[in-house]
């Protein structure tokens, strides 16, 4: 089973979109962040993966985002963009959310040693062949083989795969890159291109695949949260 995971992107405290990530391409929605979370718990959400994107790209961490676990305790938040010290991930920890680690997972693994290795979400973003980093503007000077060996070596398995190419696109997942990292042993969100909830099946295929990010999807209406068969997907009943 693979279950449907909200996303949302907050840019200086607005719900945005980028499309491929990129900033000159952004989509800016009219939705109170707070409210949105409200409607997506209440369709039934009990995972939500945010996005700080001002923390991405070197700003200041956004306060806005703190008070989500206390205030829906019964949903379990994902918190990525950013997170490029050990201090930073244990913060996140802290306030109760799983941290999304990208570049620091992917560069300096070893930083993260010690951590809830099931509380931690190794942020795998690629583009072709290969691992990118820093809110995807720089290729991982890595090689693909001993980043995967030094994070399972660590104990971590949690894995986020964005399809680079294909965020924010509605084109549809990628599955290679999805297939790719799930056949190393990881267990895997897949992120890009979801266009709807038929591409939960593709994904459900492919051994070690947990769950599936959707972003502009829901906030554009192309999946019905009133839908029942909405409300199992985001139980993770799929």
């Amino acid at each position: 089973m693979v279950q449907l995971i909200p996303s949302m992107d907050l840019l200086s405290g607005k719900v945005v979109r980028l499309l491929h990530g990129d900033f000159d391409k952004v989509t800016h929605y009219e939705l109170d962040p707070f409210s949105w979370v409200e409607r997506l718990e209440d369709a039934g959400a009990t995972l939500i993966h945010l996005v700080d994107l001002d923390g991405a790209f070197g700003l200041a961490r956004q306060p806005a985002f703190i008070a989500y676990p206390k205030v829906f305790p019964r949903v379990r938040f994902q918190l990525g963009g950013g997170l490029r010290s050990r201090e930073a991930v244990q913060r996140v920890l802290d306030a109760g959310f799983d941290p999304v680690v990208g570049t620091l997972a992917v560069e300096h693994p070893r930083e993260l040693a010690g951590l809830p290795a099931d509380r931690v979400v190794c942020a795998l973003d690629v583009r072709g062949d290969r691992i990118v980093t820093k809110g995807w503007t720089a290729e991982s000077v890595c090689e693909s083989t001993d980043v995967f060996e030094s994070l399972l070596t660590l104990g971590f398995t949690r894995a986020l795969v964005t399809d680079v190419s294909r965020d924010g696109s509605l084109e549809g997942p990628g599955l290679e890159a999805t297939r790719w990292i799930a056949e190393e042993g990881f267990q895997v969100q897949a992120s890009g291109g979801l266009r709807g909830l038929d591409d939960l099946a593709p994904l459900a295929g492919i051994p070690n695949v947990l769950g599936a990010i959707s972003g502009k999807a829901l906030l554009e209406g192309r999946i019905d949260l009133a839908s029942p068969a909405t409300r199992a997907a985001l139980g993770g009943g799929a």
